[in-house]
């Protein structure tokens, strides 16, 4: 623009002298026509920069904005094009902010999904995985990350249940057993998702296995005491009459009445027992946690059935109800003892990132996998007297301190009872 301003003012400045010398004026009025020219040059060549210099700034500005660059700023002070560039610094403030904003969002979204328990997996157009929290990378136990992988390759290496699972579309449900023999039941939901006009896949895993066993517990709750009461209500009138057939037969001088009626009492009393056992399963208290004291539990727990302890003992604090960890512990080392009377009991506590391990292992004949997977259960027993309550009560307990209990049989023989709480709580 300088080069054309300065072709247009000569070739003005040669005409004005040209006309000037052929009216044959002064020299004097030549000078100030030549002094007028050049001072009128000087001033449209400073605006022409002044011009110049606005432009480049906000060509540069844009040229930011395009590379995301939202920290520049124009300066307004002594410009002739200041609202020009305060739109400008406004534009670029609300971009700043808003990048700011979306940042923030961004943080806490995935600060949220990476503590969260569900599994979410997202896939692009392409099949290859470009967002996972870390309860995926956790779930498919790979040393690598997932991001990046192909998606139906790193489906076609799990088991048949999953995989038919997640190339299903909506929701399903399907059980693993994982490597300590423990079912595992999964909900999964897929849908399609729209992002940048591109479809994308999302996955949603999540573990109800706890919320299962949670239902399946109430149920049983619901059954005991509706059993317990229609029970009730029969033995009551029927322990009543034993007790006046009992001063009859007496009365009588009949010992032949006397023995059936002793029997049908001791029958009653029995069975009343056993109601009210089975009625503790479902008044189980919440836990009143402390400190566990381990020396001094332990030394209880040896009182009453002795074992070997192959671990140290914790170093930090764990919370727990110590009476009803007391009650757990000692049946589980009943049950180790009548599996094995002779051979020896083991016992370790093994504290992992914020979790405690209490094993306490025999070597005994072990269990099958279908009792593994009933021993839980209320009324389910192998024992002949057993009332199948000892376990189902210990589960609850342990579940009220969310933690659980792992049955495994050993490699050598015997069986491995895993009491998992939570440390820290």
């Amino acid at each position: 623009m300088k080069s054309t301003l300065f072709l247009v003012f000569t070739h003005g400045v040669f005409l004005g002298l040209s006309y000037v010398f052929m009216l044959d004026y002064p020299i004097a009025i030549i000078a100030l026509l030549l002094i007028t020219a050049y001072v009128t040059f000087k001033v449209i060549t400073k605006k022409d920069s002044d011009y110049q210099h606005s432009l480049n700034s906000l060509i540069h500005g844009l040229q930011s904005l395009r590379d995301n660059d939202f920290s520049v700023s124009l300066n307004e002070k002594d410009s002739k094009h200041a609202a020009i560039f305060h739109a400008f610094n406004q534009t670029s403030e609300k971009l700043r902010n808003e990048r700011q904003h979306l940042y923030q969002r961004e943080m806490l979204l995935d600060k949220v999904l990476n503590a969260s328990p569900m599994v979410t997996i997202l896939v692009d157009q392409r099949g290859k995985v470009i967002f996972t929290n870390t309860a995926a990378q956790q779930t498919f136990n790979t040393k690598d990350s997932i991001l990046g992988m192909d998606w139906q390759l790193l489906v076609s290496s799990l088991a048949p249940e999953f995989q038919s699972a997640l190339n299903s579309q909506g929701e399903s449900i399907f059980t693993l057993t994982d490597k300590s023999n423990q079912q595992q039941a999964w909900h999964v939901t897929s849908s399609h998702v729209q992002i940048h006009q591109a479809s994308h896949q999302l996955y949603i895993l999540k573990t109800i296995t706890q919320e299962l066993s949670k239902q399946e517990v109430e149920t049983w709750k619901k059954v005991i005491s509706v059993i317990s009461h229609e029970l009730n209500n029969s033995i009551a009138p029927i322990s009543s009459m034993c007790h006046s057939g009992e001063l009859l037969a007496k009365n009588l001088n009949e010992p032949r009445l006397n023995r059936v009626f002793n029997t049908i009492s001791g029958r009653v009393n029995h069975l009343n027992d056993f109601i009210k056992g089975y009625a503790s399963l479902t008044k189980v208290k919440l836990p009143q946690k402390s400190l566990v004291d381990w020396p001094r539990l332990l030394e209880q727990l040896q009182a009453f059935y002795p074992f070997t302890l192959q671990s140290t003992l914790p170093t930090t604090g764990v919370q727990a109800d110590v009476a009803q960890l007391e009650q757990v512990l000692i049946n589980i080392l009943k049950n180790a003892h009548e599996a094995d009377p002779v051979g020896p009991i083991t016992l370790s506590i093994n504290q992992q990132h914020q979790r405690v391990e209490i094993e306490i292992s025999d070597n005994g004949s072990g269990m099958s996998q279908e009792v593994i997977q009933n021993a839980l259960l209320p009324f389910y027993s192998t024992k002949h007297s057993g009332t199948g309550l000892g376990l189902a009560l210990c589960r609850e307990i342990i579940e009220a301190h969310q933690g659980k209990l792992i049955f495994n049989n050993k490699a050598h023989g015997g069986l491995s009872v895993l009491v998992v709480l939570p440390s820290g709580h």
